[in-house]
């Protein structure tokens, strides 16, 4: 990845945070819609671009045997970090859900950078969808903050969230990926996204709000991103 794509995903993500903000302050008994259409881009991601770029990029050194469980071992990954790392980090509830978004974004940015070794499309896709992620989080954890949108706290914020991200993008896309690590790293980040749209986004979403355009958002997020890797 070349630097100036690397500087354009890290504005970009901020700038998306500060929507997500605005969005929450401004329509705040609808935050529910834009974590709906995030669980759908966040599945879709998993199942439709992770999984199966798994299982192609592998150049036969692993089947399918051999990846399947490495999805559920990220899903499992996944659950123990949400669980115990609440437990490791005491505070408050505010606080806890901050650090919980915090290193959401610090998988997403590494999860754009493993997209960019597939295929440049392929990355602008992935950060289609995770940039949809983290403005649903960001609407998420500052809707309640004092000050207006764009106040020095919620910009504050909003660059922290930005830096976890670059920071996580860092590590991957910088990096040299054999084509056997890189389908292990797939089929993992697959599992950890399968574990966060259906154990968390989803459950969240319509026990907020459990009505049928909540379903709606998130079969309009998952449609839209079959429709983009089905035209890349």
């Amino acid at each position: 990845m070349q630097f100036i794509q690397f500087i354009v995903v890290v504005c970009a993500a901020f700038l998306a945070n500060l929507a997500g903000v605005a969005f929450a302050r401004r329509v705040r008994d609808h935050r529910h819609l834009a974590r709906s259409f995030s669980a759908g881009t966040v599945i879709a991601a998993a199942f439709f671009i992770f999984l199966p770029q798994a299982l192609m990029r592998s150049d036969g050194a692993h089947g399918a045997d051999q990846l399947l469980p490495l999805v559920g071992l990220g899903f499992v990954i996944a659950l123990l970090l949400d669980r115990f790392g609440s437990i490791a980090s005491p505070g408050s509830e505010k606080h806890a859900s901050a650090r919980k978004h915090y290193g959401h974004a610090v998988l997403n940015g590494a999860a754009i950078g493993i997209a960019y070794h597939v295929s440049p499309l392929l990355c602008v896709i992935v950060s289609a969808a995770l940039l949809v992620h983290e403005f649903s989080d960001s609407a998420d954890a500052e809707s309640s903050a004092p000050g207006a949108p764009f106040s020095r706290p919620v910009r504050r914020a909003s660059s922290a969230r930005g830096v976890c991200l670059a920071s996580g993008l860092a590590v991957t896309c910088f990096s040299r990926m054999s084509p056997q690590v890189l389908s292990i790293t797939l089929a993992m980040f697959g599992g950890y996204f399968a574990y966060l749209s259906a154990s968390d986004l989803i459950p969240e979403s319509y026990h907020e709000h459990p009505q049928l355009l909540t379903v709606a958002m998130t079969f309009g997020g998952a449609c839209a991103m079959y429709v983009l890797v089905s035209l890349s």
